[in-house]
């Protein structure tokens, strides 16, 4: 899905940002695949079952958390 495409309800959700602080996500799955240069930063790492409790519901598995908010949660 675009980043920008409308979700299942209808609402434009903007996937190339983290859910928790909006930045930018750097998610190599939401860019282009002629931008993409291998798997996503994120393939290598384990997200803590207490950060992912801090998404809402609608929000799992559906924008990537960025990594300055998973090295601040590790921290």
């Amino acid at each position: 899905m675009l980043p920008d495409a409308p979700d299942a309800i209808g609402t434009r959700k903007q996937r190339d940002r983290c859910p928790l602080c909006s930045e930018a996500n750097y998610c190599q799955s939401e860019m282009p695949q002629s931008c993409q240069k291998g798997a996503c930063w994120c393939r290598s790492q384990s997200f803590p079952a207490a950060l992912l409790a801090q998404l809402p519901e609608d929000e799992m598995a559906v924008r990537c958390i960025c990594q300055n908010c998973l090295e601040r949660f590790l921290k």
